[in-house]
């Protein structure tokens, strides 16, 4: 699959990238996927920049993750618009860190994200992409909670 993962901008003049985003990039370049980061936090685009990009690109998920944080929330919707405006908007929108993870199904109401993976996710992203990529229920994979016929379905832990 072709991932774009998103790393927001702090609006700070030092740039420190993710380790949990440089560690989802990792394993799923590992598991055969795609993987392109979107660093809006080197390059400090504006958040129009990102629905331009997606335009422009064709990616099967937008992944983005995020610290818990009043900053960082406004920060989520505002890219979560923009990833929604774009007329290539990605089939799956995946959110992840420590911001979503104690209260997943209100961010999937707030962002219109697809997906939300709680806690550390580098094994269960390979897991739900392979789910993804193949069809397949999301029922049985631990540690997401996601929508299904716009319904907000329970975490499974």
């Amino acid at each position: 699959m072709k991932i774009l993962l998103v790393v927001y901008d702090n609006d700070a003049h030092v740039h420190w990238f993710p380790q949990g985003t440089a560690y989802i990039a990792s394993v799923l370049r590992n598991s055969g996927h795609q993987v392109t980061i979107y660093s809006q936090d080197f390059h400090h685009y504006p958040d129009e920049h990102l629905t331009a990009y997606l335009d422009s690109e064709k990616f099967d998920v937008v992944g983005f993750g995020f610290i818990a944080g009043y900053y960082q929330y406004r920060k989520l919707l505002k890219l979560s618009k923009a990833i929604a405006e774009s007329k290539n908007r990605p089939q799956y929108y995946i959110l992840g860190g420590h911001g979503p993870s104690p209260e997943p199904e209100y961010f999937l109401r707030k962002t219109d994200a697809d997906i939300v993976v709680i806690g550390e996710g580098e094994e269960t992203v390979v897991e739900l992409l392979d789910a993804l990529e193949k069809n397949m229920s999301l029922a049985e994979i631990k540690g997401i909670a996601y929508k299904d016929f716009h319904t907000v379905v329970p975490v499974i832990l």
